[in-house]
């Protein structure tokens, strides 16, 4: 029987829009990474509230009254809900910190003018990727000690290690996760039972089990899978490939090594699975969903962006589970929002630190807005289950999200290189597929070294 979910889910972005606002490919998503630790513990401890940050009505003297204005690249209804929880988080703090969300497209570009006009905002939401570009440009300005203290000395802890370590640029925080958004696997129920296929719970598939659950919706006369090119070739060619134990880059991020073993068997098995169980869709603006929603395929990989368009039809049967796991180990591409500092003013920043800390304790209605919380205890919590059910189905898979290094532009660099030899592969144009990645390797190779150059801090 289908689900009935909550009114929470009306707040969820229909596709086009969370697309934009969230990372979709017209917006170069992709994700980031190097070695973080734990913040500094404060000279000055403040009362603490609930994860060891501080309390709503117990911020340090120095943010009283203070008015932090947050930009963001959410201009879709998880805008609005961002800024329901900045009106909520501007009402009830003891300390008169007023909380301004303004949703602000084409983000990237608005921050980089704003800071050579010396018009910055206090504070941003900033997809993982743009960090390290952002921090080398000096538009985002890293968390002080004493900052991070006012989050708490134990903060670290509360996320997963994967998303932590990103928020980290040369040595220095320059931001805190907020969320993190993995490829989900939508599956029509319906199809499910008609061909015995026992309903997956909130552990991936294993390899077997997937190949039967294919091959079961195959004998039932379905299509088992809707498989596109474009964003989704592209993001599971990216979670297959450190399945296969490798990937995309090095750990430093400056050696491209997509074109390894792993690589290639990644891309043939995204060309095995479209070959013998997809559709044959091709292009940008998510067809594959279209087939799906339409009834013609049975399973479909995507953002957790469409969960709420493809919910609106009370007679479509859909359901939410991890991608399957093909490879040796699990893993899943993701996106991250997080928080950033743009201002110097200390009392600024610390009323930022007060509002960073009472949303990311209050991130199980975020999750309304889509979006898998970053914090561990609100991701493992039964709240999240009864706000957002389709979310929290898929929330285990943020402890294996793909982010990359924390470099400057990297993702651009190595995507627009194996994008087109993915989309080239799956429509058959490209035969040679370590010859196809080879070669891309090799320009992709010459962005990052260009790039290091380019944002190479000044001697």
């Amino acid at each position: 029987m289908k689900k009935a979910y909550g009114g929470a889910w009306a707040m969820l972005a229909v596709a086009a829009l969370a697309i934009a606002a969230c990372g979709g490919p017209a917006a170069t998503i992709r994700p980031s990474t190097p070695a973080g630790s734990a913040p500094p513990a404060a000279t000055t401890q403040a009362t603490t509230g609930t994860g060891g940050s501080p309390a709503a009505g117990a911020c340090p003297a120095s943010a009283q009254g203070k008015t932090v204005e947050m930009w963001s690249p959410l201009t879709g209804p998880d805008g609005d809900e961002m800024t329901a929880l900045a009106q909520q988080f501007s009402s009830e703090n003891g300390s008169g910190i007023t909380v301004n969300h303004v949703a602000q497209p084409e983000y990237i570009q608005k921050l980089n003018a704003a800071a050579a006009g010396n018009t910055l905002p206090a504070m941003t939401v900033i997809r993982v990727i743009n960090v390290g570009e952002l921090a080398a440009r000096n538009v985002l300005r890293p968390f002080s000690a004493e900052v991070l203290g006012t989050l708490g000395s134990d903060f670290a802890s509360e996320f997963p290690e994967n998303a932590w370590v990103r928020g980290e640029y040369d040595g220095e925080r320059y931001s805190i996760p907020l969320d993190i958004h993995p490829l989900v696997m939508y599956y029509n129920a319906d199809m499910f039972e008609t061909a015995n296929v026992e309903a997956p719970g909130i552990e991936p598939w294993t390899a077997e089990e997937f190949e039967a659950a294919l091959m079961a919706l195959q004998d039932s006369g379905v299509q088992p899978l809707a498989m596109g090119t474009a964003f989704q070739g592209a993001t599971l060619f990216q979670s297959y490939i450190v399945q296969y134990g490798g990937a995309l880059a090095s750990e430093d991020g400056t050696t491209v090594t997509f074109n390894s073993e792993a690589g290639v068997q990644a891309l043939n098995k995204v060309k095995e699975l479209r070959d013998t169980y997809g559709s044959d869709v091709s292009g940008p603006g998510d067809p594959e969903v279209g087939v799906f929603k339409q009834g013609e395929a049975a399973i479909v990989f995507h953002g957790p962006w469409h969960i709420s368009d493809l919910q609106k039809d009370e007679a479509f049967n859909v359901e939410f589970a991890p991608l399957p796991q093909v490879g040796s180990e699990f893993a899943v591409w993701a996106g991250s929002h997080q928080l950033a500092l743009t201002t110097d003013d200390p009392g600024t920043q610390t009323a930022a630190a007060c509002w960073i800390a009472w949303l990311s304790e209050n991130s199980a209605d975020w999750a309304a807005a889509g979006q898998v919380p970053a914090r561990n205890d609100i991701r493992e919590g039964d709240d999240l289950a009864t706000v957002a059910p389709a979310i929290a189905a898929v929330a285990p898979s943020a402890d294996s999200a793909i982010l990359l290094p924390q470099v400057p532009a990297l993702e651009g660099a190595l995507w627009d290189q194996f994008g087109p030899v993915v989309d080239g592969v799956l429509a058959g144009d490209v035969t040679d597929v370590a010859a196809a990645l080879n070669d891309a390797a090799a320009r992709a190779q010459q962005t990052v070294d260009d790039n290091a150059e380019q944002f190479a801090p000044a001697p």
